[in-house]
């Protein structure tokens, strides 16, 4: 087939066909397996912003956050509420109470919006304003008045806690005294403070316990496997396996990826790992696993973890035998690797000998933005079908690169 007949499909197919179409499958499975290639570079900062909060590092962790809220996909609610929170780490207080109101305005029906009536209670005792709350009016009036006890004078206000919680009043109030209590760091909150997280007649409220254990890093850590091993109930396994993102500490993420039972926990744990950037243990893991799930899990994972995960997955696309987890690896690195990820794609692409793995190559390239590599391919490739795929590509990239390649074509 003559190159001109390929440029002509290729922009008849622009205007017939939607750029979806000549993705060559561009999808990149998300942790719970589901298609989720837009939302790759969503998780990415997510991470960030988190690995932020864990260091203190205020200013990035707002930064971060607040691209992915801007983004509006499925992390969006708990951006926002992060990125209030560190703000109010920053004393902006103007600015978080502010944006938790946007919050509940855009999203009323958002469990976050718990999260972000616990910060303006705490924003309020700070400030000296009141926070406008929302519901019954006597559950208001106790919260601000316990949490301005608690700083006064914590000896009456952690029985007034303890009382709370063991009542029938809503859950919602108990979580708002349990924020208030994590505030504290004294040996009597913090024994209650465990008491709630260790008790499972109420696993909502034993959630909320071992998230607000988990802000206290790795002293934290051993009570939080105590509690996993404990517990039967996967809402609260799943708890303690995302805290230990805020702990810091993959030791125990690694026992439950090697040994737990329940594949769902199994691979939490993995993509955890990712996010944490724990990417020597987890290629590690690889490496030791004959498992292919388990292998394809750890491939999804480092994409959380940014470069570092572009590293271990230029590995992987290098020397992976097995087809399908070498095409999923090229595949991610287009993702993590952007740029830097040319010249493995590019070698990939020339020395594999399967077709599947030379279109895994390119989708790469394409999701990498990566047009003047893939220019050089379509000059050398022979392959008429390769050369069409690769010139479908380029006809909606919108690069300079790509736009003279195909001008180039139509001279000739």
């Amino acid at each position: 087939m003559k190159t001109s007949t390929i440029l002509f499909f290729a922009l008849l197919g622009c205007v017939l066909v939607s750029p979806s179409a000549f993705s060559l499958e561009m999808t990149l499975l998300s942790p719970d397996g589901s298609a989720a290639s837009s939302g790759a570079k969503d998780d990415s900062l997510y991470s960030d912003g988190t690995r932020a909060i864990n260091e203190s590092r205020w200013s990035d962790a707002e930064s971060a956050f607040a691209k992915v809220a801007a983004m509006h996909g499925e992390h969006e609610e708990g951006a926002m509420y992060w990125q209030a929170y560190a703000q109010s780490k920053r004393g902006e207080y103007g600015r978080a109470m502010a944006l938790c109101g946007e919050l509940k305005q855009k999203h009323p029906g958002s469990r976050w919006n718990d999260e972000c009536g616990a910060l303006q209670i705490e924003i309020s005792g700070k400030s000296g304003h009141p926070a406008q709350l929302h519901g019954n009016q006597d559950d208001e009036l106790k919260l601000l008045a316990l949490n301005s006890l608690m700083q006064q004078d914590e000896a009456r206000a952690i029985p007034a806690i303890q009382q709370i919680l063991n009542s029938d009043r809503p859950d919602k109030l108990k979580e708002h005294a349990l924020f208030v209590l994590a505030q504290s760091q004294s040996k009597q909150a913090q024994d209650l403070l465990m008491q709630v997280a260790h008790n499972n007649a109420n696993p909502d409220l034993q959630v909320k316990a071992i998230r607000m254990l988990a802000t206290r890093g790795k002293q934290s850590t051993d009570l939080l496997a105590d509690i996993y091993k404990q517990s039967t109930n996967e809402r609260v396994k799943k708890a303690v396996l995302e805290s230990y993102l805020m702990t810091g500490d993959p030791d125990k993420l690694f026992e439950v990826a090697r040994h737990e039972s329940d594949p769902k926990l199994a691979q939490l744990a993995v993509n955890v790992l990712g996010a944490m950037g724990a990417t020597t243990d987890l290629m590690n893991f690889y490496r030791e696993t004959n498992n292919a799930q388990i292998k394809a899990n750890i491939i999804n994972a480092f994409v959380a973890s940014g470069t570092k995960g572009a590293d271990a997955l230029k590995t992987i696309a290098s020397s992976e035998q097995d087809p399908e987890l070498r095409k999923k690896a090229v595949r991610n690195l287009g993702v993590t690797g952007g740029s830097s990820a040319g010249p493995t794609l590019v070698a990939v692409y020339q020395k594999s000998p399967d077709a599947g793995t030379k279109k895994a190559a390119l989708e790469g390239l394409f999701i990498a933005g990566d047009a003047r590599d893939l220019v050089t391919l379509a000059k050398e490739e022979k392959d008429p079908a390769l050369k069409q795929a690769i010139v479908q590509q380029l006809s909606i990239m919108r690069s300079p690169e790509a736009t003279a390649y195909l001008v180039e074509i139509l001279n000739k």
